[in-house]
Protein backbone atom coordinates (compact mmCIF):
# COMPACT_ATOMS: atom_id res chain seq x y z
CA UNK A 1 0.00 0.00 0.00
CA UNK A 2 1.39 3.32 -0.96
CA UNK A 3 -1.06 6.00 0.09
CA UNK A 4 -1.06 7.22 3.67
CA UNK A 5 -4.87 7.01 3.77
CA UNK A 6 -4.82 3.34 2.75
CA UNK A 7 -2.11 2.62 5.29
CA UNK A 8 -4.17 4.32 7.98
CA UNK A 9 -7.19 2.19 7.05
CA UNK A 10 -5.08 -0.97 7.20
CA UNK A 11 -3.75 0.07 10.61
CA UNK A 12 -7.32 0.68 11.80
CA UNK A 13 -8.33 -2.82 10.66
CA UNK A 14 -5.36 -4.28 12.50
CA UNK A 15 -6.26 -2.37 15.66
CA UNK A 16 -9.88 -3.52 15.38
CA UNK A 17 -8.83 -7.16 15.13
CA UNK A 18 -6.32 -6.88 17.96
CA UNK A 19 -8.86 -5.12 20.16
CA UNK A 20 -11.51 -7.78 19.71
CA UNK A 21 -9.04 -10.62 20.20
CA UNK A 22 -7.66 -8.95 23.33
CA UNK A 23 -11.13 -8.79 24.86
CA UNK A 24 -11.60 -12.52 24.36
CA UNK A 25 -8.15 -13.47 25.63
CA UNK A 26 -8.34 -11.13 28.62
CA UNK A 27 -11.65 -12.69 29.63
CA UNK A 28 -10.20 -16.20 29.35
CA UNK A 29 -7.15 -15.17 31.35
CA UNK A 30 -9.18 -13.55 34.13
CA UNK A 31 -11.90 -16.18 34.31
CA UNK A 32 -9.95 -19.39 33.87
CA UNK A 33 -6.18 -19.07 33.63
CA UNK A 34 -5.75 -17.19 36.89
CA UNK A 35 -7.71 -19.84 38.75
CA UNK A 36 -5.67 -22.64 37.20
CA UNK A 37 -2.43 -20.79 38.02
CA UNK A 38 -3.57 -20.14 41.58
CA UNK A 39 -4.42 -23.81 42.09
CA UNK A 40 -1.02 -24.79 40.69
CA UNK A 41 0.79 -22.49 43.10
CA UNK A 42 -1.32 -23.63 46.05
CA UNK A 43 -0.47 -27.21 45.19
CA UNK A 44 3.24 -26.35 45.00
CA UNK A 45 3.10 -24.67 48.42
CA UNK A 46 1.61 -27.87 49.82
CA UNK A 47 4.56 -29.76 48.35
CA UNK A 48 6.94 -27.50 50.26
CA UNK A 49 4.88 -27.80 53.43
CA UNK A 50 4.86 -31.58 53.12
CA UNK A 51 8.60 -31.79 52.43
CA UNK A 52 9.43 -29.52 55.34
CA UNK A 53 13.10 -29.10 56.16
CA UNK A 54 14.00 -32.76 55.81
CA UNK A 55 12.14 -34.01 52.73
CA UNK A 56 14.16 -35.15 49.73
CA UNK A 57 14.76 -32.45 47.10
CA UNK A 58 13.92 -34.84 44.26
CA UNK A 59 10.49 -35.59 45.69
CA UNK A 60 9.85 -31.88 46.25
CA UNK A 61 10.86 -31.05 42.67
CA UNK A 62 8.67 -33.80 41.24
CA UNK A 63 5.70 -32.74 43.36
CA UNK A 64 6.08 -29.09 42.29
CA UNK A 65 6.41 -30.09 38.61
CA UNK A 66 3.26 -32.19 38.87
CA UNK A 67 1.46 -29.20 40.37
CA UNK A 68 2.53 -26.89 37.54
CA UNK A 69 1.57 -29.34 34.77
CA UNK A 70 -2.11 -28.32 34.54
CA UNK A 71 -1.24 -24.64 34.19
CA UNK A 72 1.49 -25.33 31.64
CA UNK A 73 -0.77 -27.62 29.63
CA UNK A 74 -3.68 -25.18 29.67
CA UNK A 75 -1.43 -22.28 28.74
CA UNK A 76 0.04 -24.29 25.89
CA UNK A 77 -3.42 -25.23 24.64
CA UNK A 78 -4.52 -21.56 24.63
CA UNK A 79 -1.35 -20.52 22.80
CA UNK A 80 -1.86 -23.26 20.22
CA UNK A 81 -5.48 -22.26 19.59
CA UNK A 82 -4.55 -18.58 19.27
CA UNK A 83 -1.61 -19.44 17.03
CA UNK A 84 -3.84 -21.40 14.67
CA UNK A 85 -6.29 -18.49 14.58
CA UNK A 86 -3.49 -16.01 13.81
CA UNK A 87 -2.03 -18.26 11.11
CA UNK A 88 -5.40 -18.54 9.42
CA UNK A 89 -5.92 -14.79 9.53
CA UNK A 90 -2.42 -14.22 8.13
CA UNK A 91 -3.02 -16.71 5.30
CA UNK A 92 -6.28 -14.99 4.40
CA UNK A 93 -4.64 -11.55 4.45
CA UNK A 94 -1.88 -12.86 2.20
CA UNK A 95 -4.52 -14.21 -0.16
CA UNK A 96 -6.06 -10.72 -0.31
CA UNK A 97 -2.69 -9.28 -1.24
CA UNK A 98 -2.12 -11.94 -3.89
CA UNK A 99 -5.53 -11.36 -5.47
CA UNK A 100 -4.74 -7.67 -5.84
CA UNK A 101 -1.19 -8.35 -7.04
CA UNK A 102 -2.63 -10.60 -9.77
CA UNK A 103 -4.61 -7.62 -11.11
CA UNK A 104 -1.53 -5.43 -11.56
CA UNK A 105 -0.39 -5.13 -15.17
CA UNK A 106 2.96 -3.86 -16.45
CA UNK A 107 3.26 -0.10 -16.23
CA UNK A 108 0.19 0.28 -14.03
CA UNK A 109 2.14 1.29 -10.95
CA UNK A 110 3.85 4.21 -12.71
CA UNK A 111 1.25 5.35 -15.22
CA UNK A 112 -2.18 4.96 -13.66
CA UNK A 113 -2.64 6.26 -10.12
CA UNK A 114 -6.42 5.92 -10.45
CA UNK A 115 -6.17 2.18 -11.10
CA UNK A 116 -3.65 1.82 -8.27
CA UNK A 117 -6.03 3.62 -5.90
CA UNK A 118 -8.81 1.27 -7.00
CA UNK A 119 -6.57 -1.72 -6.30
CA UNK A 120 -5.77 -0.34 -2.84
CA UNK A 121 -9.50 -0.10 -2.16
CA UNK A 122 -9.98 -3.70 -3.40
CA UNK A 123 -7.26 -4.79 -1.01
CA UNK A 124 -8.78 -2.90 1.90
CA UNK A 125 -12.21 -4.30 1.13
CA UNK A 126 -10.86 -7.84 1.12
CA UNK A 127 -8.89 -7.26 4.32
CA UNK A 128 -11.90 -5.69 6.01
CA UNK A 129 -14.00 -8.72 5.09
CA UNK A 130 -11.38 -11.03 6.57
CA UNK A 131 -11.21 -9.01 9.78
CA UNK A 132 -15.00 -9.09 10.11
CA UNK A 133 -15.07 -12.84 9.41
CA UNK A 134 -12.35 -13.53 11.95
CA UNK A 135 -14.01 -11.39 14.60
CA UNK A 136 -17.03 -13.69 14.21
CA UNK A 137 -14.70 -16.68 14.64
CA UNK A 138 -13.48 -15.41 18.02
CA UNK A 139 -16.63 -16.62 19.79
CA UNK A 140 -16.32 -20.26 18.67
CA UNK A 141 -12.60 -20.16 19.43
CA UNK A 142 -13.35 -18.86 22.93
CA UNK A 143 -15.94 -21.61 23.43
CA UNK A 144 -13.41 -24.29 22.38
CA UNK A 145 -10.80 -22.88 24.74
CA UNK A 146 -13.24 -22.67 27.65
CA UNK A 147 -14.46 -26.23 27.04
CA UNK A 148 -10.85 -27.43 27.21
CA UNK A 149 -9.95 -25.31 30.22
CA UNK A 150 -12.81 -26.75 32.24
CA UNK A 151 -10.85 -30.03 32.23
CA UNK A 152 -7.94 -28.42 34.11
CA UNK A 153 -8.09 -28.07 37.85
Amino acid sequence: MSSPAAQAQANALNAKMEGEASKVLDDIERTFMRKIARNSFQCAVKCYDKAGKNGPAEALDQCARNCQAPYQQSSSMVQQEVGQFQNRLNRNMTECQERVRDKITPGMTDNDPTKMAALEQDLLKCMSGQVDEHIKLLKPMKERIIASLKNYK
